[in-house]
């Protein structure tokens, strides 16, 4: 038996629950933010996230030439990647867009990635989730959090294979009745989907030949799910027809050039998600094809420090690095080798060079780690921020270690409230409450009042709705 994604029955649910097109109960936009909170907050408490902070401002890149493409949006929109072995990306209510790491892998360049992004985006501006028939409305966001927990155990992540049933009959039980009426509609919202999709991505100046190759990829790995789960619960149904009806103009065109940017995610992604025997085979038949392949070296060396082989990681990056001198991923990635070996001098020399080339979110959160391990508190201090602002809520890391960082050095109501939002994310909600409270009754704290009190009711309505 094949065995599915780990998050495919989750996808499955949430797109049962919000993408049916009868008119008859529409979400309003609170309830359709807060649900993606919600989901949200239960992914990232499950440890499904991949936050590569180098992965994620590639994606968010590619994901802002959509949206500007697209035109204003009534709520911010938010990208993540998931830990799954199987081809899928999905959306959800509020704005929140998730890609498989298996897909960022399968795809052939960026075009392709820009084309499946376009077409979740174009679920959410459609509004298809707040469409719901009248089985989805009943599943009240309190009973959908329920559901989900079902579904984060049948998908297999935690707790073995008992706890896997479980977690499908929970979930199944609960609304598989339904699910078939729903999403017997839910074709005319794909075709939509992708007729919008489309043209946001031509408008961001991709290439439409790269929808058609990027869902011919899908189509052909459609295998990965599990044979045991009925038809009717694909998330994107009718693939086949619809490339020969939206994309098919596309079939016979010729394939895009080779992708060297793309290609070094899609590296990264194997190296620090997949199998390690299935990433070292890849990487080391490159490099007996071509033995100064950096990417190659480079995967090899992200494997290593991954076995904690950190020796061997070293000597694995330093000679990408040779080939590659000024690449940014590189020289952040040897940065944060020298901090796992309490080298924090070396290590700010790294990060300093990675920011000369691109002041991202990698090189600048670790150099505020090497500084402040040597003691430049001021400089730190800045860099943290820095960090903070680039990050937002997206990357939970640079919340932690800015908030221990300012709790540390005498700005107490800074690092609580900063551990709050920390906590909040990764649905930790009694530590984030604490934090809040502690921000607040801290001297600074009236800085913080208003967010902390709205986040402090939000937090309690949550773990209220959670308890049923």
């Amino acid at each position: 038996m094949v065995k599915y994604p780990r998050t495919a029955i989750l996808v499955i649910l949430i797109l049962a629950l919000f993408m049916g097109s009868s008119p008859g109960w529409a979400v309003s936009q609170k309830e359709e933010l807060e649900i993606g909170r919600q989901v949200q907050r239960q992914l990232q408490g499950q440890g499904v996230l991949f936050n590569d902070p180098i992965v994620d401002q590639y994606i968010r890149r590619i994901c802002a030439r959509i949206l500007k493409a697209a035109g204003p949006q009534s709520f911010p929109f938010h990208f993540y990647v998931v830990r799954s072995d199987g081809l899928n990306a999905f959306a959800v209510p509020g704005g929140y867009i998730y890609m498989h790491t298996e897909t960022i892998i399968s795809l052939s360049n960026e075009g392709q990635l820009a084309a499946i992004l376009s077409h979740e985006v174009a679920h959410i501006t459609s509004r298809h989730f707040a469409k719901r028939s009248e089985a989805g409305r009943k599943a009240s966001i309190a009973s959908l959090a329920g559901i989900l927990a079902g579904a984060l155990l049948a998908s297999g992540g935690g707790g073995g294979q008992n706890a896997g049933a479980l977690g499908q009959a929970l979930m199944l039980g609960s609304v598989g009745a339904s699910m078939q009426a729903m999403l017997a509609n839910s074709r005319a919202d794909e075709s939509e989907a992708d007729r919008k999709g489309r043209d946001y991505m031509i408008r961001a100046g991709y290439n439409p030949r790269d929808m058609y190759g990027a869902f011919k990829v899908m189509n052909e790995r459609s295998y990965h799910f599990s044979s045991e789960i009925p038809n009717y619960l694909s998330t994107h149904p009718g693939l086949a027809a619809r490339m020969a009806s939206t994309f098919g103009d596309q079939a016979n065109k010729p394939p895009a050039p080779v992708d060297e940017a793309y290609e070094a995610i899609k590296d990264r992604v194997l190296a620090l998600t997949a199998l390690p025997k299935r990433a070292r085979s890849v990487f080391q038949k490159r490099l007996e094809a071509n033995p100064n392949d950096p990417s190659a070296l480079h995967g090899l060396a992200l494997i290593a420090a991954r076995e904690l082989n950190l020796t061997l990681a070293n000597e694995m990056m330093e000679k990408a690095l040779k080939i590659a001198p000024t690449n940014a991923e590189y020289l952040s990635d040897m940065g944060d080798l020298a901090l796992r070996r309490r080298k924090a001098n070396e290590a700010a020399t790294y990060y300093e060079k990675a920011r000369a080339q691109n002041k991202g979110l990698a090189a600048t959160l670790g150099l505020a780690r090497a500084l402040e391990l040597q003691g430049k508190n001021k400089e730190a201090s800045s860099l943290y921020d820095e960090a903070v602002k680039m990050s937002g809520d997206d990357y939970p890391e640079a919340l932690e270690l800015a908030g221990r960082f300012f709790g540390q050095n005498g700005q107490m109501a800074k690092g609580h409230y900063l551990l709050s939002r920390y906590f909040g994310g990764v649905g930790r909600f009694k530590e984030a409450i604490f934090h809040c409270q502690t921000a607040m009754s801290e001297p600074a704290g009236g800085t913080y009042k208003i967010s902390c009190e709205q986040n402090i009711r939000d937090f309690k309505e949550i773990m209220k709705d959670a308890k049923g």
